[in-house]
């Protein structure tokens, strides 16, 4: 056994080094402590704080252009780019570009009931069929139209029972129905017209705004055929020239009466 000095000195010892080790390790956790948040007192102020709540149509400024969305130019452009490209460009091209299907010297444009009319050559077949290649339902069109830059040409045909007089005040009555007085319109006294053929038919102006033009009425066997040329309202010489051939090309294959 130790003497009882030696056991008081290790007792005295020991509660010194206590003694210097207890300061130190107070001050850490002091200094520890010291700065820290208190958890309770985060939550509060958070609590506190106003949050932003943008509005429906805010744009980050960083993705904005001179105050417009970004998002929104592309889509915009192009919708118009669309519209001046259909309601401007495509019109002026089709003006200039010359027709998929030119008359040729020599065509000879077939309607149903056998009914004939010689194109004037360079026109653009816009409707209708040539004589020799039916459809295949073996039944050519009733209708048939050319067109030479702002002129146009067409040909109806149909069953009708009276004269080629009945026929146009027919036509004139159902214009006049269908377009209430604002569209074109049969005007001045009809006069006779006779076709190559010797058939005879009745011819009209026709008039409407900024637009004239000619009418043409025949009955052959039975069947009514109608020939209306239009064209602006300052239509030179040479275009009607050619619309009167047209017209007296007009023809039906076999047995015609009036």
């Amino acid at each position: 056994m130790r003497p009882a000095h030696q056991s008081a000195a290790v007792l005295v010892a020991g509660l010194l080094a206590v003694v210097t080790l207890d300061p130190d390790t107070a001050a850490a956790g002091r200094r520890v402590g010291h700065g820290m948040p208190d958890p309770g007192s985060d939550t509060s102020s958070a609590g506190l704080a106003p949050r932003f709540e943008p509005d429906v149509g805010w744009v980050p400024a960083d993705q904005r252009l001179f105050g417009l969305d970004r998002r929104t130019i592309a889509p915009t452009v192009a919708v118009f780019t669309l519209a001046i490209l259909m309601s401007v460009v495509l019109p002026v091209i089709n003006a200039k570009v010359a027709y998929h299907d030119t008359v040729n010297a020599g065509d000879i444009i077939e309607l149903q009931g056998a009914v004939t009319f010689v194109p004037e050559a360079g026109w653009g077949i816009t409707s209708g069929v040539r004589a020799g290649h039916a459809p295949l339902s073996g039944e050519y069109p009733a209708t048939a139209t050319v067109a030479d830059g702002d002129v146009t040409f067409k040909v109806h045909t149909a069953p009708f029972g009276g004269d080629a007089n009945a026929l146009l005040d027919q036509i004139e009555r159902t214009s006049a129905a269908l377009n209430r007085g604002r569209g074109v319109q049969v005007t001045g006294q009809p006069t006779t017209i006779v076709t190559d053929q010797g058939k005879q038919g009745t011819t009209a102006q026709v008039t409407g705004p900024q637009t004239g033009g000619v009418i043409a009425a025949f009955v052959f066997d039975g069947r009514g055929v109608e020939a209306v040329a239009t064209g602006p309202s300052d239509i030179g010489a040479q275009p009607t020239a050619a619309v009167l051939r047209m017209i007296r090309s007009i023809s039906h294959r076999g047995k015609g009466t009036e």
